[in-house]
C-alpha cells in the first residue's frame, strides 16, 4: 500500500475487530499493583470507568510508572500532599491516582493521515479509537507500519 493511499483511508477500514479483546484495560479503582502487573507485559494500559465498562477515562504509560519508581526529588507541596505522586510515600494507591485524564483520541471516521498528525503534534505513539466515549480499539505506530508493509 502506498503512503498517500494510507493517509486517506479511514480508521474503520484498518481497525481489527478482534483487537478490542486484546486491549490492555483496567478500571480506575484498580490497585497500583494491578496496574504494575499489566505494565510488565505492555507499555501502556487504558483506564476505564469500572469493571465491564469500556468508558475511557485515562491512560497510564511506562513513562508514568518511571516517575513512580525513581527516587523522589525534593518534596512537592501540591494541594496539601507533601510528596506529590510517589510509591515510596504511599500517595499512589489506585490507577486514577496516576492516570492521564486528558486523552488524545480518534474516531472510526477519522482519516489515518489526520490521526498520524495528531500523534506527531502531541508527541504520542498510540491513540485510542473511541465511539460514544467507549474504547473500541487503538491505533499505534507499530500497527500502522504493519499495514503499510502489507503485514496486516
Amino acid at each position: 500500500m502506498e503512503l498517500k493511499e494510507l493517509h486517506e483511508k479511514k480508521i474503520r477500514d484498518i481497525i481489527d475487530e478482534k483487537q478490542v479483546w486484546n486491549l490492555p484495560l483496567i478500571e480506575k479503582d484498580a490497585s497500583i499493583e494491578e496496574v504494575l502487573s499489566v505494565l510488565t507485559g505492555r507499555d501502556h494500559v487504558w483506564v476505564v470507568e469500572e469493571k465491564g465498562s469500556k468508558k475511557l477515562v485515562g491512560i497510564i504509560t511506562e513513562s508514568d510508572v518511571l516517575r513512580l519508581l525513581a527516587p523522589p526529588r525534593l518534596p512537592k507541596y501540591v494541594f496539601g500532599k507533601r510528596y506529590g505522586v510517589s510509591l515510596q510515600h504511599g500517595t499512589v494507591k489506585v490507577a486514577k491516582d496516576v492516570m492521564h485524564r486528558q486523552i488524545i483520541k480518534c474516531s472510526l471516521d477519522d482519516k489515518i493521515g489526520d490521526a498520524l498528525c495528531r500523534m506527531i503534534n502531541c508527541g504520542i505513539r498510540r491513540l485510542p479509537v473511541v465511539k460514544d466515549d467507549e474504547i473500541v480499539g487503538e491505533i499505534t505506530v507499530h500497527y500502522i507500519l504493519q499495514i503499510l508493509l502489507g503485514k496486516r
